[in-house]
């Protein structure tokens, strides 16, 4: 049987597990067990149906665009700009009562430029698919091109001016990154070390181009993901299972953590996107067992399925934000899954707030870039079956939901009052710009 959770009931689960582990990590003790859960599940969706709980729009008005004042051009000729064919448009998302987002097309180089962020810090995330070549080359690509255009961009003395950041490598194995980009191991060496076929399993030969390009070049490695040893005792018993200093090393900033989760936006973000994901994992009969293979006497609960998931995201956004905290001016190219990207309330959004936290005066950019999106990225996990993605994928982005509307503080989304246009609080924009090979 389907099971759905509202907004009503995801708040509940969401604040009573939040306000403990901000509890725990300020130093505040409890008795209570929070469930948590474990990575959402990257593969076939066959389930059709679903629920569509907030205002969807579709691609229009595609048109021209010059570039941003912030891409202020490098030292670079344009010709050495090393490309893959795509086709780039920023989102130009709308909040007013027309609740019409359109695109804008980008050009290949005004994108390469734009992403380079001429002498600023922050973040380039590049939601991939881990299963296609086709977003690894032009991952690969936007790697070389802005390390190019970057060469004359200014970082603090000693401090790296890039980085790339890694879904796909634990934490625990930064030493082993740091030993392949000094050429003291090879990438068959590194990826026994990292344990990449046991711990993230899609394929290494993919990959390989970034990696050889950064050992070339001599761009860090940095290992942004959860260690797999962590998530399972927080799937086994919770985040009270986890000793203090862990849950630190993962969440340095609990009252912005549970804040996060009380934003508007964000319980929007969870109906639309998560709440879905779990049904469509329990329809598949696939959250009996944790990410370590211990096996699970009954389903994975929705509050341990979210926490995981929310552990995840902040885990690598924590992690990103330390890199670029300690180098100032560089910019990390974080490589994840485009689910941790869309509609700004995975890593970007975290990774903004830590920003915010620190000193909200302060300029660092967070682009988020979504690969190859189709019809099934922008929708609820599980509406939409396989021959429909494909078929939609024939039109390009023409059928792709841009962004999502949320209403105002108090006002019930499921109401007849909730849809309506005058009662949005603001929309949720798919990502800043989408690329198409």
């Amino acid at each position: 049987m389907s099971v759905y959770f509202g907004v009503d009931e995801m708040i509940v689960l969401t604040m009573h597990a939040l306000i403990i582990v901000a509890c725990l990590l300020l130093g505040g003790a409890t008795a209570m067990s929070i469930q948590s859960g474990r990575r959402e599940m990257i593969g076939l969706t066959l389930t059709v149906g679903g629920r569509v709980v907030v205002a969807a729009s579709s691609a229009a008005a595609i048109g021209g665009w010059s570039s941003s004042t912030d891409a202020v051009a490098f030292a670079s000729d344009d010709a050495a700009l090393q490309s893959s064919p795509f086709t780039a448009y920023k989102i130009i998302s709308d909040s007013s009562s027309n609740l019409t987002p359109n695109l804008q097309q980008v050009t290949p180089t005004d994108l390469n430029r734009i992403l380079a962020m001429a002498g600023r810090g922050g973040t380039v995330w590049l939601g991939e698919h881990h299963n296609s070549a086709i977003d690894h080359q032009l991952q690969a690509n936007f790697v070389r091109n802005i390390h190019s255009l970057r060469q004359g961009a200014k970082s603090q003395r000693g401090k790296s001016n890039m980085s790339v950041g890694l879904e796909m490598v634990q934490i625990q194995f930064q030493p082993v990154l740091d030993a392949y980009i000094n050429k003291v191991i090879s990438a068959s060496e590194m990826k026994s070390q990292v344990q990449w076929d046991k711990r993230w399993s899609w394929s290494f030969d993919n990959y390989l181009p970034i990696f050889e390009t950064c050992r070339e070049v001599s761009i860090p490695l940095i290992a942004l993901n959860v260690d797999s040893e962590d998530l399972g005792l927080v799937e086994l018993g919770g985040f009270p299972n986890l000793p203090r200093e862990k849950l630190q090393k993962y969440i340095s900033d609990p009252v912005g953590f549970a804040q996060f989760a009380s934003m508007e936006y964000y319980k929007t973000y969870v109906d639309y996107v998560i709440s879905p994901s779990y049904d469509m994992h329990k329809e598949m009969g696939i959250l009996r067992t944790t990410i370590t293979g211990q096996q699970l006497q009954e389903d994975m609960s929705f509050a341990r399925f979210f926490s995981g998931r929310i552990l995840w995201d902040e885990g690598m956004a924590s992690n990103a934000y330390e890199w670029t905290k300690d180098n100032v001016g560089g910019l990390m190219i974080g490589l994840v899954g485009a689910d941790h990207v869309k509609f700004n309330a995975g890593i970007p959004g975290r990774y903004q707030r830590m920003v915010s936290r620190d000193d909200e005066k302060k300029v660092v950019n967070c682009i988020s870039v979504i690969l190859n999106p189709s019809l099934i990225d922008t929708r609820p996990s599980g509406s939409v079956s396989m021959v429909s993605n494909t078929d939609a994928s024939v039109s390009g982005v023409d059928n792709l939901t841009l962004q999502l509307r949320y209403p105002k503080r108090g006002v019930d989304p499921e109401s007849l009052e909730g849809r309506e246009s005058s009662t949005t609080g603001g929309v949720l924009a798919l990502a800043d710009y989408i690329v198409q090979s």
